[in-house]
């Protein structure tokens, strides 16, 4: 039949094809040979990621055991999960004081945390464990804002934060991270093994929710809006995230515009997945955000999840 194909197309093109009836067996075929194929890869991602917890060192498996005690622990409870997209600025935060809230990067920086303080604080990206003074200073930033939390940290990030004392152990948990994000998603995340790779902090942070038996879990300040402005990256603050750093330099002019595109596109697929995950789960994932660009999820308005307050 292929060769048949490849005779008809040379000679008619796509037209041809379609007299003949064949592009929608062809079309078929290709979906059935991209379906196994990418079930094949997350058998393989999954045997993968159980080699790689094999060759962890006991010390680190130690590690991740220590997040059993998370599993469950809001189940059936809701969480928002909290960005620092600009649209945080046209939302009423004081309403989130007695939510179970997971928060991220540079969260700190907001007024709320003197009359809230977040359950959950969540890192990720590699460039906050440098070591480096702008670093150092970040996170001396954040321990005067923030001083009752737990935070959920890389496991390979664990050395330079024990070594120049980022955060307080005692309150500091660590996460193993493997294969993509995209496609390495075989049931809900697991803290006390390997889970998926991320793109952005916000998946952890899901993660982390998702983990804890969470639902619904509400996401907030997730404007996403990186591809429709150059120039800084925006947030609900001024300024940068950190200050005087080299990489951390938050200028989106600096990043070819089709890598962005690339990035949020990898993006929006490990979203999609986190996606079909919640729904066999039964894990309800819902924007709240105030407008922005994440569409994968179910909206609601924000206001509404608080009736009382507007009596």
């Amino acid at each position: 039949m292929l060769r048949k194909v490849g005779e008809v197309y040379k000679r008619d093109g796509v037209e041809g094809l379609l007299r003949r009836g064949i592009a929608k067996p062809l079309e078929r075929m290709v979906l059935f040979f991209r379906g196994g194929a990418r079930a094949l890869v997350h058998v393989a991602d999954r045997i993968a990621g159980e080699t790689a917890s094999i060759g962890l060192l006991s010390c680190e498996r130690a590690l991740l055991a220590r997040n059993s005690v998370f599993r469950n622990r809001h189940k059936g409870q809701r969480c928002f999960v909290i960005g620092n997209g600009p649209s945080l600025k046209t939302q009423d935060l004081s309403l989130l004081a007695r939510e179970i809230t997971f928060v991220m990067s540079g969260f700190w920086k907001h007024p709320i945390v003197k009359q809230w303080q977040p359950t959950y604080y969540v890192l990720a990206d590699s460039v906050f464990f440098d070591g480096s003074q702008p670093m150092q200073k970040f996170f001396a930033d954040l321990h005067s804002s923030i001083h009752s939390t737990t935070f959920f940290m890389p496991l390979n990030a664990r050395e330079v934060i024990q070594r120049v004392s980022l955060l307080p152990l005692e309150q500091t948990y660590f996460v193993a991270f493997h294969g993509s994000p995209e496609i390495g998603w075989w049931g809900r995340p697991d803290f006390a093994r390997h889970v998926p790779g991320v793109i952005s902090v916000s998946q952890l942070a899901i993660m982390a929710a998702m983990y804890m038996g969470c639902s619904p879990i509400y996401l907030l300040g997730l404007d996403h809006d990186w591809l429709a402005h150059r120039g800084m990256d925006m947030h609900f603050y001024e300024g940068k995230t950190v200050e005087n750093h080299p990489r951390a330099h938050g200028d989106l002019g600096q990043i070819s515009y089709k890598l962005d595109m690339e990035a949020q596109l990898r993006l929006w697929y490990a979203y999609e997945a986190m996606q079909k995950v919640a729904n066999a789960e039964g894990i309800r994932i819902v924007n709240a955000t105030n407008g922005g660009f994440l569409d994968v999820f179910e909206r609601a308005d924000y206001g509404s999840l608080f009736p009382a307050a507007s009596v």
